[in-house]
């Protein structure tokens, strides 16, 4: 039977019949994770241009041993591939023989008999509960009468206890107002298509916002953090994201399409990526040094 499938289709089959996962396929492939969830999801703006489209499209078919022309005419067409697909007859047709028949067995009607068990285990739990209950209201302790004296006393108790816990609040606060918290610190290094960004003074949670301009399309991908495995792209229909870093985590990597037209922010701080000059594929490597409790208290 032929059918049409999409490009990204036909890779991602002819991969999983090879039983390759998608580092095993980066390995033999030589082309990045990323770009191949991109060219198995036919999403082909999150790769850097067309050249690049056709140079790893080309690259992954023919080490999966496809035709690498017919995908690439495919894709300059826009167009499906045509395949065959095989369907076993054997294996939705099952022959059961004569003798191996099994008639189902005629129910036997219920008598009474049947349920006098379930009736008498229904009874005896009854009789149990009711004698716990029972025991439970018959040795259940009086209240005891409060006296005067203690109940006056007591309250002086809680009076002079709210005294002393008012005179200490002013020293409190006065240590308090002394100490300061060190400010949000992002120093920045590296530079062409990869770059560390090194944040101080920081606390969870920790917050990185995206934002893409008018008009620009930008692949976003986050280790350690909520985005998905396999990225998301950033367009004018959905031209921001709000990610947070994974707790605990010492760092995140960003990985990005393209910084033309990108701003990033962390805890409402912006990142500088001046120093990011290509126009392919560029990595910010965020390393976190958080706020201590000991810092924060002197």
């Amino acid at each position: 039977m032929l059918t049409i499938k999409t490009i990204g289709q036909v890779l991602k089959e002819k991969r999983t019949s090879l039983g390759l996962d998608l580092s095993e396929a980066e390995q033999l492939t030589q082309v990045q994770k990323l770009y191949i969830v991109a060219l198995e999801t036919d999403d082909y703006k999150a790769l850097p241009g067309d050249f690049y489209i056709k140079a790893y499209l080309k690259q992954y078919a023919e080490k999966l041993g496809l035709n690498a022309d017919r995908i690439i005419q495919a894709y300059d067409e826009g167009k499906g591939i045509t395949v065959e697909d095989k369907e076993d007859i054997l294996e939705n047709y099952h022959f059961v023989k004569p003798s191996e028949r099994v008639e189902p067995e005629e129910e036997v009607p219920k008598t009474w008999r049947h349920y006098v068990p379930i009736i008498s285990l229904s009874a005896a739990a009854l009789l149990i509960v009711v004698g716990v209950f029972a025991a439970v209201i018959m040795n259940k302790p009086e209240t005891p009468d409060l006296i005067t004296n203690d109940y006056s006393y007591s309250k002086s108790e809680v009076s002079t206890s709210k005294s002393s816990t008012s005179s200490t609040k002013p020293s409190e606060s006065s240590t308090q107002a002394s100490s300061s918290t060190p400010e949000q610190t992002i120093a920045i290094s590296g530079s062409s298509s990869a770059m560390i960004a090194t944040i101080s003074n920081i606390s969870d949670p920790i917050k990185v916002d995206f934002s893409v301009a008018a008009g620009r399309t930008i692949w976003v991908g986050m280790t350690n953090s909520n985005v998905p495995a396999t990225g998301q792209t950033l367009s004018d229909g959905a031209n921001s994201l709000s990610a947070l870093v994974t707790t605990g985590a010492e760092n995140s990597v960003i990985t990005l399409g393209s910084v033309q037209g990108l701003t990033i922010t962390v805890n409402g701080k912006a990142l500088d990526l001046s120093s990011l000059t290509t126009t392919g594929p560029n990595k910010i490597t965020l390393q976190i040094n958080r706020t201590t409790s000991n810092s924060a208290a002197q």
